[in-house]
C-alpha cells in the first residue's frame, strides 16, 4: 500500500568523504574494489558522518549506483547540505561508479537477464543482461566488505536511477531481499520490451509479502522514453497486488524530464527516509 516515509529527526552533522586503497587502474585519487563474480573493477565513494565511532555499530548503510556520473555528483551534493543533516547523522553512503565504458557496463550489470513462464534465460551477450552477476557482486562481495570495514546496524537503502532504478525493483523481488528502503528513480522498467513484469508476476506467484519501503519516482515529461508509461503500469500493479508489509510511494513529478527527476526526489528523500 502506498504510504508516506516515516520522518526521522536526529542531530546535526556534517560528512567527510573517505579514501580507500587505490586499484592500478584509476588514477590514485580513486578508490576501487575488484569483483570477482563481476570479473571487473568499480569505483568506490565512502562517506561517513562526522564523529564516526569505527567501534560503533549504530550506522546504517546508504548503497547508490552510478557514483561517478550525474545522480553520483548529486547525492554527493545533497548529502553535505546543511538542511539535509539532521536526518543523515547515523548514515554512511556507499557509491559504486562503474570503470570504462560506462553505457555498456551499465546494461551489463543493471538489466536482468529475460524471464519467461518463471525460468530465467541467461544472456550471451557479455556486455547485456546480467544483473544476476552483478547482485551476486552487490550482496555477496560489496555488503560483507563494507560490513568488515564500518560496523553498521544492518539496515541498507538502495539507491538507483534509470537502468539502475530498474535494478532496485530487480533487487526487491529477490527470494530474500537485502534491503530495507529501495528508491527506484526513472526506472527503465522497459528494457527487453517490458519483460521485468515477468519478475513481479513470478515474486506474486511465490511469495505474498514484502517488508520494505519503495519510493518510486518518474517525471512527467518522460513519455517519450516510456518511463512514465511503465511506472505508472507498475504502480497499478503494486497498488493491486497490496503486498502486506510493502510501503510504497510512487511520485510522478510535474515537467521534470529523465535527469531533472534526481535532484528533486534526493531532496525529499535525504530528508524524509528513514535510512
Amino acid at each position: 500500500m502506498k504510504k508516506p516515509f516515516a520522518l526521522l529527526l536526529i542531530g546535526s552533522t556534517l560528512l567527510s568523504s573517505v579514501i580507500l586503497s587505490c586499484s592500478s587502474k584509476r588514477n590514485t585519487s580513486v578508490p576501487a574494489i575488484y569483483s570477482e563474480n563481476v570479473k571487473d573493477s568499480f569505483e568506490l565513494y565512502i562517506d561517513l558522518p562526522a564523529g564516526y565511532h569505527p567501534d560503533s555499530n549504530i550506522y546504517s548503510v546508504a548503497y547508490y549506483m552510478d557514483a561517478n556520473l550525474k545522480m553520483g555528483k548529486e547525492i554527493r551534493r545533497q548529502i553535505r547540505l546543511e538542511g539535509n543533516q539532521k536526518n543523515l547523522e547515523n548514515v554512511i553512503f556507499v557509491g559504486i561508479g562503474h570503470i570504462g565504458n560506462y553505457r555498456k557496463r551499465r546494461r551489463r550489470d543493471f538489466i536482468p537477464p529475460v524471464m519467461k513462464n518463471g525460468t530465467i534465460k541467461e544472456s550471451n551477450d557479455p556486455d547485456f543482461g546480467h544483473a544476476d552477476i552483478f547482485y551476486q557482486f552487490l550482496t555477496k562481495e560489496l555488503i560483507p566488505y563494507i560490513n568488515e570495514q564500518y560496523p553498521n546496524n544492518g539496515n541498507y537503502t538502495y539507491i538507483g536511477h534509470s537502468f539502475s532504478g530498474l535494478f532496485a525493483f530487480y533487487c526487491l523481488f529477490q527470494p530474500q531481499p537485502v534491503f530495507k528502503n529501495y528508491v527506484a528513480l526513472s526506472p527503465s522498467l522497459w528494457a527487453n520490451y517490458n519483460n521485468f513484469y515477468e519478475y513481479e508476476k513470478d515474486f506474486s506467484s511465490r511469495q505474498k509479502t514484502l517488508n520494505a519501503t519503495l519510493y518510486h519516482a518518474c517525471g512527467t515529461a518522460e513519455w517519450s522514453n516510456k518511463v512514465l508509461s511503465t511506472s505508472r503500469d507498475m504502480s497499478r500493479i503494486l497498488d493491486d497486488r497490496e503486498y502486506p508489509g510493502l510501503n510504497y510511494t510512487f511520485v510522478e513529478h510535474p515537467g521534470k524530464n529523465h535527469n531533472g527527476v534526481v535532484p528533486v526526489s534526493l531532496g525529499y528523500l535525504l530528508k524524509n527516509l528513514k535510512f
